[in-house]
């Protein structure tokens, strides 16, 4: 998964990858023999992840859920809000949703600034989004709870993760428990008397969840059917098929960054949620979310980290033309309800963009993880207009890097594997034993994908996320090659080559 910016999205991740949808390829307490298999799918020829069913995964039982819900609403039953419901009241009838039809679903390749992006856009007129990571829950809650009836869903919905309410209830933008209620009680004074063949609909409950969590924080969008702003975060081809069926204009954003600092920053994040396992987790992601979703590379937009930190205005001026937006100033702050974004941590904190984000680090990528980097993703380097040596062009070169450096470990795998001398010392030998027999069948497996991804890129190409297939990308593209020159001085300094 990818944050904007440096932001600490540890719970997020470990939300998405626990409910088991996306792309995870290590389950925590999954043996070796799982994990090995996992990784083996990788080396298909069609290069496609399997994906979790939407239905599976760590979500709570149904009646738990409810009985959580009503719970935490109970108090709000017993408060007199007619004053409230019918201020609500007031402020739903602003929406036509049957008419908002205009979607786009951001994705993320690893870290890449698709939370930044979705903060640029949360403060336009004609926007409405769900902050962070509660927005990709959307398609497999309502599969998951399926005869819950729609009034059910939207009570329950801030309770699907088990261990926070961050995002609804709590966090940096919360919202209150009495105006989401009152929303709700509002919004079914307004449209309650839809016919239940519309009212029950998957699409309906995804126009009409954000016009409650629109509503409850006292927004009010310019327009009766705004923008919805969908964070799938994952490349996910169900997840996405199902996005199109239920809204045929929806488009898609898949936010990029150079693979050498990308590789080092994801790796940091995912250390977190999979400690000894997080090497094979970053190699996989990273080679299998460079795509676009099956069939959809019209409807697709590649978007550079590094341009919404260099080149903002230009950036945003150029995707609101092709979301259709009338492009507005807001465009040009980080915020999520009005509140600031921040990033960063002690003295260096910040909002918004920052164009020491866009230097290339590669402090946890050594000379030969680089050299590998290039030869496999090379096809990245170059649609993506990132520096790369020259000479990683050819094919005999690629191979003969490839097979040279694979035989040494990784620098983000050793750091993972430092985690064994706390685990001696916290969980005894037995557990470090076992911890030392996956890192061994990791190594492996990493080979194994690396390898087998060279050979398919080499045999039969791969067509990774490329600028210009959508309307306005040549006005992106046209800034790449100015921006290089940044990541290019930053290559001099911290490497070879």
């Amino acid at each position: 998964m990818a944050a904007g910016k440096d932001v600490d999205v540890t719970q997020q991740c470990r939300t998405m990858v626990d409910r088991g949808f996306g792309d995870a390829v290590f389950m925590p307490k999954a043996g070796l023999a799982s994990d090995f298999k996992k990784f083996w799918q990788r080396l298909s020829p069609k290069n496609v992840e399997s994906s979790s069913s939407p239905t599976s995964g760590t979500y709570p039982a149904q009646e738990l859920l409810m009985q959580r819900a009503r719970d935490f609403f109970r108090a709000e039953d017993a408060k007199d809000t007619t004053s409230l419901v019918a201020s609500k009241t007031e402020d739903i009838r602003r929406f036509d949703p049957l008419c908002m039809q205009r979607v786009v679903a951001i994705c993320a390749y690893g870290r890449s600034g698709s939370v930044l992006l979705a903060s640029y856009l949360d403060g336009h007129e004609d926007v409405v989004t769900l902050p962070h990571h509660l927005g990709g829950h959307i398609y497999p809650f309502f599969e998951r709870y399926q005869s819950l009836c729609l009034r059910d869903k939207l009570i329950a919905y801030p309770f699907i993760s088990i261990d926070s309410f961050e995002g609804f209830f709590d966090g940096e933008t919360p919202v209150a428990a009495t105006d989401y209620y009152a929303a709700v009680n509002a919004l079914f004074e307004v449209f309650g008397n839809w016919p239940t063949e519309i009212l029950e609909t998957r699409r309906a409950f995804v126009q009409l969840l954000h016009v409650v969590y629109c509503v409850a924080h006292g927004l009010r969008p310019k327009t009766p059917n705004p923008l919805i702003v969908y964070v799938q975060l994952v490349v996910d081809d169900a997840l996405a098929k199902r996005l199109l069926d239920d809204f045929p204009q929806a488009r898609f954003i898949h936010t990029v960054r150079d693979p050498i600092t990308n590789f080092g920053r994801y790796f940091t994040q995912t250390l977190k949620l999979r400690g000894i396992m997080a090497a094979g987790y970053v190699t996989s992601h990273l080679t299998f979310a460079d795509r676009p979703h099956a069939g959809m590379e019209s409807r697709t937009m590649p978007l550079r980290f590094e341009d919404m930190h260099l080149h903002l205005e230009e950036t945003m001026r150029a995707l609101a033309d092709w979301l259709g937006l009338a492009y507005r100033s807001s465009l040009l702050y980080s915020t999520f309800n009005g509140v600031p974004l921040v990033a960063g941590q002690g003295a260096a904190k910040w909002s918004g963009a920052r164009p020491e984000q866009a230097v290339r680090d590669s402090r946890n990528v050594s000379f030969t993880d680089r050299c590998i980097l290039y030869s496999v993703l090379n096809e990245d380097f170059v649609a993506w207009s990132y520096p790369y040596p020259r000479i990683f062009r050819y094919s005999l070169v690629r191979i003969l890097a490839c097979t040279l450096c694979l035989l040494m470990p990784m620098k983000i795998e050793i750091n993972a594997a430092r985690t064994l001398v706390e685990s001696y010392k916290s969980e005894g030998l037995r557990v470090a034993i076992k911890k030392l027999s996956r890192i061994c069948i990791c190594r492996v497996a990493i080979m194994l994908v690396l390898a087998a991804e060279l050979y398919r890129r080499l045999v039969f190409g791969k067509q990774v996320l490329a600028f210009g297939n959508a309307r306005s990308g040549s006005a992106l593209a046209n800034r790449n090659e100015s921006s290089s020159a940044l990541y290019s001085s930053e290559t001099a300094r911290n490497s070879v080559l």
